[in-house]
């Protein structure tokens, strides 16, 4: 392979005989060439870069957990499986966010993402991403056969798709998808002109709101001109004499000049349009970006969509390619799948769920290691055992805030078994009663 040092050797050599010139293979043919440059979007639309940004940083930072079908009524969380290490660390040293966060930019701005998995030296499942701008899927009619990525250094690899996890949106043609900023090129390029023209008018235009007038009649002399320039630049920033009064020679005005305000440019109308456009493309609701003004009632609605309705879909697809592509080859005959935990972004306040737990069970829910635990502090002996108030009762009150039946009198309450039996459990707890027959 020959190189050239300047553009002036390559002429020389090109004009030579029989010039034998090798062309670095990009990895894909000419007619699937990126479709887009995601370094300029991302640089240069702001809104784009918000609404994606949204997205993938509540997708990254939902957990993903590993689980086992015991029946179809039962389930249980797996954490010593092979596969649940790379869920809580894709890579070493990479945290479950950033990667994620990768790899769903990738999915945003280009409608595909590819991930290898492979096994260390250890034995231990790896996950590599593989960025989207070098890579392409490439299959016959129906199904992805082989999976191309094409290094920095221009050389082509090829992955088998049975060692990847990779998926793509809707395209006409072929198995790469169809980006969402293709379809907003348009929109893009108005917002881009709208800009540079807003740029212009602040640039051009005057920005002096006052002028002084002088009365038509003697020459106005250059060393007298020269004076009252320079008393006047005392007024201006750095004269020493801001906020003064200037004083005015004989007959001179100042007058108001009618310029264009920041408001005739509608730059802020133009760039909430420009968020909402992008947040429609990507189906999420222009009020959680800030596109339109919202209420604190609409948007607490709209958080509860967001992983419902607007991200749903999104965390769905990526549950389904992981247990699709990635569970099957490690599962081993074990009914294994990987789900999203989204119960750990819709819970709510620490009150709210308490209130909830305890008038869903009727009873305290917490024992006070739980209780230590949530509050960063050691486990206390005898603290794993849940304390139950003598007002509750099975059946009755939770608490003396909460709705109970109608209170029994004092000989049906000591003619109730149950509640015997819960009054010696009490008196052994407190070490009073050994046994029953005590």
């Amino acid at each position: 392979m020959v190189a050239f040092a300047t553009l002036g050797q390559l002429g020389e050599y090109v004009a030579s005989a029989n010039p034998a010139i090798e062309l670095v293979d990009p990895g894909y043919p000419l007619g699937q060439a990126p479709d887009i440059n995601a370094e300029n979007v991302l640089r240069n639309q702001p809104s784009v870069r918000k609404v994606t940004g949204f997205i993938a940083r509540n997708l990254s930072s939902i957990p993903l957990h590993l689980f086992e079908r015991i029946s179809d009524t039962d389930r249980r969380r797996v954490t010593d499986h092979p596969l649940a290490k790379p869920l809580g660390q894709p890579r070493p040293k990479v945290s479950e966010y950033k990667f994620w966060f990768d790899t769903i930019m990738d999915w945003l701005l280009h409608d595909r993402y590819a991930i290898t998995f492979t096994l260390d030296d250890l034995g231990d499942l790896v996950l590599t991403r593989l960025p989207a701008n070098r890579t392409r899927l490439i299959g016959n009619d129906f199904d992805v056969t082989e999976i191309r990525y094409t290094n920095l250094r221009g050389e082509r690899v090829t992955f088998d798709p049975a060692v990847c996890i990779y998926d793509a949106g809707y395209a006409p043609r072929g198995h790469n998808g169809l980006s969402p900023i293709d379809t907003l090129r348009h929109l893009l390029a108005e917002s881009t002109e709208a800009v540079e023209y807003r740029r212009s008018v602040w640039r051009n235009g005057a920005r002096v709101p006052q002028v002084i007038e002088r009365p038509a009649g003697p020459k106005w002399e250059d060393y007298a001109r020269d004076r009252f320039k320079a008393d006047m630049g005392n007024f201006r920033r750095g004269g020493g004499a801001e906020g003064g009064i200037p004083v005015l020679e004989d007959g001179m005005t100042i007058k108001e000049v009618t310029s264009f305000r920041p408001r005739d440019t509608l730059d802020l109308e133009g760039r909430r349009l420009t968020d909402a456009e992008v947040a429609s493309a990507y189906f999420i609701a222009p009020e959680l970006v800030g596109a339109r003004e919202g209420t604190y009632s609409n948007l607490e609605a709209f958080r509860q969509m967001l992983y419902r309705d607007s991200l749903g879909p999104w965390i769905t697809a990526r549950d389904q390619a992981l247990n699709i592509h990635l569970v099957p080859p490690f599962a081993e005959d074990r009914r294994l799948y990987v789900e999203a935990n989204i119960e750990a972004k819709l819970r709510g306040s620490f009150e709210e769920q308490a209130r909830v737990m305890q008038t869903s069970t009727g009873a305290p829910w917490l024992t006070r290691n739980e209780a230590r635990a949530r509050a960063n502090l050691h486990a206390i002996d005898g603290g794993d055992e849940l304390v139950v108030p003598l007002n509750v009762l099975i059946g009755g009150q939770a608490s003396p805030t909460d709705s109970a039946p109608e209170p029994k009198s004092i000989d049906e309450a000591l003619r109730d078994p149950d509640f015997a039996d819960y009054v010696l459990r009490g008196l052994r707890a407190r070490g009073v009663l050994a046994t029953r027959e005590d």
